[in-house]
């Protein structure tokens, strides 16, 4: 009993590092230089796309469905589904890197419709919910899915959250006031992760369903949001190389897993 309180502390205390280093990502935009944002967000997009489709395919669905069943998938589609929906509703703000190099060259100089800070802000923080929720569930299979869904849920924070911050900078915000609002949101991450944790222990197959959706929403994330920014501007190695390293990267972790006897 004692080891099994011992280990159940372990996972509590990784997810809420996980989570905490989720947070401090998504202060990324106010404090990365704006030179070295323009030179490195097309690799580091390409590079989130590359973590989150090798961990949805290695790691989050193969679980979901070990959990769950073919039901993962229904799962996983409502919620490719639903995110495609929330997104054409709210109206797509994520994952640009056109974003950054837009503020990067004024305020003025983003493109397209502006986003009302009020709507990127709840669309963050549901967003937030979702990777909160998404990492207590792959921890609580398994430190090794858990750090490789951790991984991802950082990497392709990145470049999201430079974007609501250039965003909101565009929309007339102070840097201080624009940091203060994503370090806000970032906080509902941790509320995902806490009903994930407590959650489960009245209701086990909550585990596998949150993976499951998570894994849809992965999926729409890297294929519809980043995976497209790989054919855009002049740099297309610099992005091909970070996609490539994204993939290696968590399907080393999965081999690794394998090999020590991981789960799964």
């Amino acid at each position: 009993m004692a080891d099994g309180d011992l280990m159940e502390a372990h996972t509590v205390l990784f997810v809420f590092i996980a989570v905490g280093l989720d947070g401090l990502a998504g202060l990324a935009g106010g404090v990365l230089s704006e030179r070295w944002l323009q030179r490195r967000l097309p690799a580091l997009v390409a590079f989130a796309a590359g973590t989150l489709l090798s961990a949805v395919f290695l790691e989050v669905l193969p679980e979901a469905v070990e959990a769950r069943g073919n039901t993962a998938f229904t799962w996983a589609f409502a919620s490719f589904v639903a995110l495609a929906l929330l997104e054409w509703a709210l109206g797509h703000h994520h994952h640009h890197a056109e974003a950054a190099a837009g503020h990067a060259h004024g305020p003025h100089a983003h493109p397209g419709a502006p986003t009302l800070p009020a709507t990127l802000l709840a669309s963050d923080a549901l967003h937030n919910v979702g990777d909160g929720a998404a990492v207590a569930a792959a921890f609580l299979v398994s430190p090794e899915a858990g750090f490789a869904t951790a991984f991802a849920v950082i990497v392709h924070e990145l470049p999201q959250e430079v974007g609501d911050y250039a965003l909101l900078r565009a929309a007339g915000w102070s840097r201080a006031g624009a940091l203060v609002a994503l370090a806000g949101v970032q906080l509902t991450a941790a509320a995902g992760a806490a009903g994930v944790l407590l959650g489960t222990r009245y209701l086990p197959s909550l585990q596998g369903t949150v993976l499951a959706i998570a894994g849809g929403s992965f999926l729409y994330i890297g294929a519809v949001d980043l995976l497209p920014e790989l054919r855009r501007g002049p740099d297309s190695r610099q992005r091909v190389v970070g996609f490539l390293c994204g993939l290696l990267l968590i399907g080393g972790l999965h081999l690794a897993e394998a090999f020590t006897g991981g789960h799964g």
